[in-house]
């Protein structure tokens, strides 16, 4: 059967981070085939990653968890050198072909980067999970491949420096700031990347041209349509656009909610806007403006099944699973269209719509408001078609064999 690892930076079904997701529902597709452990921290919130779960091992639906503590984060220092590496990078876009952007980096002559920095910078990001590495260290023999989730983290960095030899690393990497603060080492090491969509894969390659010349591939997340127990008084009685995810302004949500209380002035409470997930921000609620808080999956479902369509602002997303759920239910998606992988989504399933500004939120809307059934059957069976043709477990399940068996072959 063989062993793999997955070093993720959290995991427990309650934590609705996209990557955690994408980590958990990884496993359980693979457990039938493989033996399972996942390697992670202890904590549940990302901000200042304090140890909440017990360190050591559980069994979460039949997949071994082993936790470790992180060390306790210094948020002042961690701010400091953060306010450093974003003064040392300077990105912006513009047009060029074959692609839609070329992402160009200057480097500002005051503030320098140097490797011994940035790896302060990774310890004092967090998860600063020391043992975590060392327990890497000391077992990878008995692993048939290690796959490693997020660019972005302490565990995934160090980890795969230890265990090169082994690791499949899966970005989950967007156009964000913190991107550009130098990866370099990350993206020369592994042995294979397994990347989200090909838009996450031109990104990488054009800013860490290293990796190209490490073997690679596009897989994504399957999505299994749920069985839905739908009780009569669950259903919301009102009509409503729907935001998942976490409620932060990193991910667009302030910028949502004026677009919104401006549009509730034309529409006087005739629509909307639920908002589902944890929340990172301070923010003013009405009667317009639902938090539900945290929901279990059934209810997550139900909100989905009966939105007019969900909204989706981020700038940065390395794949959505939320949009790709809403297509498999056929609701219309309309996202922000500076985010490339929302852009390329909608475009290519014909099943959404795009906004930049709050004059084309508010256009985009009255369109969903407007579309006649056979409108909506339309875009609902392009985004049904769009899901089954690109994000089947079956066949992602085969590139990350293939990907394994290549990495345990050692060539």
């Amino acid at each position: 059967m063989g062993k793999l690892a997955i070093v993720v930076q959290r995991y427990g079904k309650e934590i609705n981070g996209g990557a955690e997701q994408h980590a958990r529902m990884l496993a359980e597709h693979l457990k039938d085939s493989y033996e399972i452990e996942i390697l992670t921290s202890c904590a549940f919130e990302y901000v200042n990653w304090d140890n909440y779960y017990k360190e050591g091992l559980e069994v979460i639906d039949g997949i071994n968890v082993r936790r470790f503590p992180s060390k306790k984060k210094d948020s002042k220092k961690a701010g400091i050198l953060t306010r450093y590496f974003y003064k040392t990078v300077k990105y912006r876009k513009r047009k060029i072909n074959p692609f839609n952007f070329l992402y160009l980096i200057i480097k500002r002559k005051k503030y320098k980067y140097t490797e011994e920095k940035f790896q302060e910078w990774l310890k004092e990001t967090g998860p600063y999970c020391e043992d975590l590495i060392i327990y890497l260290k000391q077992n990878k023999a008995q692993y048939k491949a290690i796959i490693f989730f997020t660019y972005l983290y302490y565990p995934t960095n160090f980890g795969i420096r230890e265990v090169s030899d082994k690791s499949i690393l899966i970005p989950t990497a967007h156009d964000e700031p913190a991107f550009y603060y130098g990866f370099h080492e990350l993206f020369k090491i592994p042995k294979f990347i397994m990347y989200n969509t090909l838009s996450e894969k031109r990104l990488v390659e054009c800013v860490y041209p290293d990796s190209k010349s490490i073997s690679s591939d596009v897989a994504g997340v399957g999505f299994d349509m749920p069985v839905i127990s739908i009780v009569n008084n669950n259903i919301p009685d009102f009509r409503y656009i729907l935001y998942i995810g976490r409620i932060e302004e990193n991910k667009g949500c302030k910028i949502l909610m004026d677009f919104f209380k401006q549009l509730d002035q034309k529409y006087k409470g005739e629509l909307k806007l639920v908002m589902v997930g944890e929340k990172y921000m301070d923010i003013e609620f009405s009667d317009n403006i639902i938090f539900t808080g945290f929901i279990t999956e059934q209810e997550k479902w139900i909100y989905l099944k009966h939105t007019e369509a969900l909204v989706i602002p981020s700038l940065y997303e390395s794949l959505s699973m939320v949009t790709l759920e809403a297509m498999s239910f056929g609701k219309p998606v309309l996202a922000n269209e500076k985010c490339e992988v929302l852009k390329d989504h909608i475009n290519i399933s014909k099943a959404g719509f795009l906004y930049n500004d709050y004059e084309e939120f508010s256009l985009q809307i009255k369109k969903i408001l407007g579309l006649s059934n056979s409108e909506k059957e339309d875009m609902a069976n392009n985004g049904k078609a769009y899901v089954n043709k690109n994000y089947q477990w079956t066949s992602i399940i085969d590139k990350f064999k293939r990907a394994i068996e290549y990495v345990d072959a050692g060539k």
